[in-house]
């Protein structure tokens, strides 16, 4: 079974904070300051500032007319981009203090809600996602929208690669849509499909050009983008959706929260297995005995088929009778115990089962996720409307 994480090795609550009413759908810190954004469902956004040694309260709380379901912020210039359940976007300054945001623009962007938002001041990109199934991109200099992709079901999610100008458009039927961007068009370059039901959350690696995609169906992938080869590692170890993924360039580590209240610290700094390709057939790859479903050998052979099972670690088709024993294996990324063949389960050594991922639980069950590596501060938004503010320096420890 996959561990859970050491004592010293758990992130510190530092302090709760409560007056949401509704969902909170983003969470980040701001830069310089000892203060937190948050984007809810109840039309708030709010600035929290720390005041005591652990109170944080809001210096600003402004309502719109429909909820606040996306955030993007750049510390350094204090840009703050505030997507709308309605499709606009709205663009402010904060001030020093943090007690108020100028108004500079509203981006009539999309004619649902925005999912997901992405800004590059690089580049003076902003890029948008919606449920209306389109993403857009827009000069933040003039306000013009540079391009518009439109997709086959809701977009969910938005990553950017800023050196190769690769942006990731994640969507509710479980594909990633990989566009190349320009100053004012764009070239679809591939789709990744490697989830089973939609895609929940994107995470990208700058320094090793890795993305990381987290599904409904409880599963993580690794994206090896830089070594264009189209290599990608599963990882298994939640039980039920992915709701949130951020990631630790300083340490090589991804943290993962699901719908089984469980935060997941997964060592992305190891060597890994891709998942096997599964194999077809009518037959038992193993003992040749037939399927249930292969009417035509089993009234051949006069007997009655076995149920059809792949084995998850070299992905031969094989029979139940032949796989009835269950095993982890993390370097191909299976931290919980997976049906086998008994060929590669025998075959697997104490030092291959060594666990690559560990776990806490962690609810209530949390919805956004950040990290600042600076601070090492953990922030969440639970199921409760509550948003934490935790002590990540545990997390960044070596075992």
């Amino acid at each position: 079974m996959a561990t859970s994480l050491k004592k010293k090795n758990r992130p510190v609550l530092l302090s709760n904070l409560v007056g949401c009413a509704s969902p909170v759908n983003y969470v980040c810190t701001v830069a310089h300051e000892e203060a937190i954004i948050s984007a809810s469902d109840d039309r708030t956004l709010r600035v929290w500032a720390k005041r005591t040694a652990a109170q944080y309260w809001p210096t600003i709380c402004h309502t719109y007319q429909s909820a606040v379901s996306a955030l993007a912020y750049d510390g350094e210039t204090r840009r703050l981009f505030v997507g709308l359940g309605s499709g606009s976007i709205h663009e402010y300054v904060l001030s020093e203090d943090i007690n108020r945001m100028e108004p500079k623009r509203t981006y009539n962007a999309h004619t649902g809600r925005v999912t997901a938002l992405k800004v590059n001041i690089e580049n003076n990109w902003l890029l948008s996602a919606s449920r209306d199934k389109s993403f857009e991109w827009y000069c933040t200099s003039t306000g013009r929208q540079r391009g518009n992709f439109k997709t086959q079901s809701w977009c969910t999610a938005v990553e950017l690669d800023t050196s190769s100008k690769y942006a990731f458009v994640a969507d509710y039927s479980g594909v990633i849509t990989v566009l190349k961007l320009d100053a004012n068009n764009f070239q679809e370059v591939t789709t990744l499909r490697g989830h089973q039901s939609s895609v929940r959350a994107l995470c990208w690696d700058q320094e090793r050009r890795l993305l990381f995609s987290g599904g409904f169906d409880g599963i993580i992938v690794i994206w090896d983008i830089g070594s264009r080869q189209g290599t990608a590692f599963e990882l298994t170890g939640h039980h039920g959706c992915i709701k949130s993924l951020a990631y630790s360039t300083k340490v090589q580590k991804l943290f993962s929260v699901a719908e089984d209240g469980k935060l997941g610290t997964w060592d992305i700094d190891t060597e890994r297995q891709e998942t096997a390709e599964w194999g077809e057939g009518g037959q038992c790859e193993k003992c040749g005995m037939p399927f249930f479903w292969n009417f035509k050998v089993m009234w051949e052979k006069k007997i009655v088929g076995r149920r059809q099972h792949h084995c998850r670690k070299c992905g031969r088709v094989v029979c139940s009778k032949c796989s009835e024993s269950q095993s982890t294996f993390p370097p191909m990324g299976f931290e919980v115990p997976v049906r086998m063949c008994s060929d590669c389960h025998t075959s697997i050594t104490t030092e291959q089962r060594t666990p690559l991922a560990e776990f806490i639980e962690f609810r209530p069950v949390v919805n956004a996720l950040y990290l600042d590596e600076e601070k090492k501060l953990l922030v969440t938004a639970d199921t409760e409307n509550k948003i934490g503010v935790w002590d990540a320096k545990p997390l960044f420890l070596t075992s």
